[in-house]
């Protein structure tokens, strides 16, 4: 095998430095033609494990007991072939199935405690903790992973980081045991990326002591809004007028059903439909007719507004206070990437396995026929790929510690390199998946190989927590 790799290797070397090849061609026939992979079992010349430890970064404990708590249950469509267990969601369900599927799993996990310290822990060891866990959840299933996002990190997230300890006591606990089920109501029709620009209006009555939130016109519902046909409770962002003046984004809870799942007096809500992808998750849309909160609904860590009506805030800068309410889409994107960059290795490893068992043409009439990974233009094709990955893994992994040591000087720079890399990254992975995808041939089409769902499902990374082009103008 080591004659074998250091032949590849020197073949590619040539390839990259624009040297004549050796006189022997790589398509003579040769011992090599008869390869086939070898089993995980095979001993390899470098420590595999080593490897990993270098990929994945942090916390492979935590990634190998998940697993294994996955495995364990027929709810994950567990098979073994070969003496290896595989797990894949079953894609050929309608979308009614895909969601109750992941609402069964979500249920699995939350008994099985995954989820515990995910709000309620402190530190940056439970931060990496939470994210090892969600990047192996993504890797199992797309719709499970965004479904996690955007009640923990999204809905979660926005309570624990805008609220006070007021919210923290109410709401964090029962978040993170899936007592209530949250979503996070921040897009429009109207507007996606040009979240200054939202329509929906929330004004403060002193005489109840409430705020009345409202949905003025159809460009102003809440639209994609993951969790919808679920969630009990919303974050609902919207612009604050107090006394007729405009106080910018603020954002407040909302109850959106009771305990048996009935949607609340003036509020409605309808499915956004089937999607090219990630149908187990329910999106959907929501208006609000004159809706009425409490005050002390609004998350109030950035703004607040007194009894009598008063607006306080100690960030004095509108746009400084409108930056401090987006805070909660940094930890979006820093989960983003991460998952391109497995989704990425993911295909690769299936299309150079693959590259590794199917031949084709033979190079005299008689003579056996070449496997794919000999000829020049698929290594062409493939290996610059698998180089990017393992360059973007680490840079992943260097976010990821970025973001749970921040601190207040570093949020700006946490905010350009996660916008770029967020970017950057999905970018990459489509231009993978897509390469892996003709790189297999027929065999990238069929539902059970993976590749070719993996287009329509993570197509989706290019415009949301923020359309790709948009945010590369967020670095300078």
């Amino acid at each position: 095998m080591d004659h074998r790799v250091s032949r590849r290797t020197e073949i590619l070397t040539n390839h990259l430095l624009r040297r004549a090849p050796p006189p022997s061609s790589v398509l003579q026939p040769h011992r090599c033609l008869s390869y086939s992979p070898p089993e995980l079992s095979n001993e390899f010349a470098f420590d595999l494990r080593e490897m990993r430890r270098l990929m994945d970064g942090h916390n492979l404990e935590d990634r190998d007991w998940l697993f294994s708590v996955i495995v364990q249950s027929a709810l994950f469509n567990r098979r073994e072939r070969g003496g290896r267990i595989f797990v894949c969601p079953d894609y050929n369900q309608s979308m009614e199935q895909q969601r109750e599927a992941t609402m069964r799993r979500i249920e699995y996990l939350v008994e099985r405690g995954v989820f515990r310290g995910w709000l309620t822990g402190e530190g940056p060891e439970e931060e990496l903790r939470k994210l090892a866990l969600h990047e192996v959840i993504g890797m199992y299933d797309h719709s499970l992973a965004v479904k996690l996002v955007v009640h923990y990190f999204l809905w979660g997230g926005a309570v624990k980081f805008l609220g006070t300890k007021r919210h923290h006591d109410k709401w964090l606990s029962a978040t993170e045991n899936y007592d209530m089920k949250g979503c996070f109501a921040l897009s429009e029709l109207g507007h996606g990326s040009n979240v200054r620009g939202i329509e929906t209006i929330t004004t403060y009555d002193s005489n109840t002591g409430e705020f009345v939130v409202n949905t003025p016109c159809e460009s102003g519902q809440k639209y994609w809004i993951g969790g919808a046909d679920h969630a009990t409770h919303t974050i609902v962002f919207s612009q604050l007028y107090i006394n007729g003046s405009n106080q910018g984004v603020h954002a407040f809870i909302a109850q959106i059903r009771d305990s048996d799942g009935n949607i609340c007096p003036n509020i409605r809500i309808a499915d956004c439909g089937h999607k090219i992808g990630v149908n187990g998750v329910d999106n959907g849309r929501i208006w609000f007719d004159n809706v009425r909160i409490p005050r002390e609904n609004l998350l109030n860590s950035v703004g607040d507004v007194s009894p009598t009506g008063e607006y306080l805030s100690a960030i004095k800068n509108v746009d400084q206070r409108f930056a401090a309410f987006l805070a909660p889409l940094t930890s979006g994107r820093v989960i983003i990437v991460g998952i391109a960059v497995y989704i990425s290795k993911i295909s690769l490893a299936i299309a150079v396995r693959y590259a590794l068992t199917r031949r084709a043409f033979s190079i005299t009439p008689n003579g056996p026929e070449v496997l794919l990974l000999d000829y020049p233009s698929h290594q062409r094709r493939l290996l610059p790929l698998l180089a990017k990955v393992y360059a973007m893994s680490f840079s992943a992994n260097d976010l990821k510690m970025m973001y749970v040591k921040r601190t207040p000087k570093s949020n700006k720079a946490i905010h350009i390199i996660s916008s770029a890399y967020k970017a950057t990254f999905t970018w990459n992975n489509m231009r993978t998946l897509r390469e892996c995808r003709e790189a297999c041939g027929g065999q990238g089409v069929k539902s059970e190989n993976r590749v070719g769902l993996f287009m329509g499902e993570f197509d989706a990374q290019s415009t949301f927590e923020g359309d790709n082009n948009v945010l590369m103008q967020q670095v300078k």
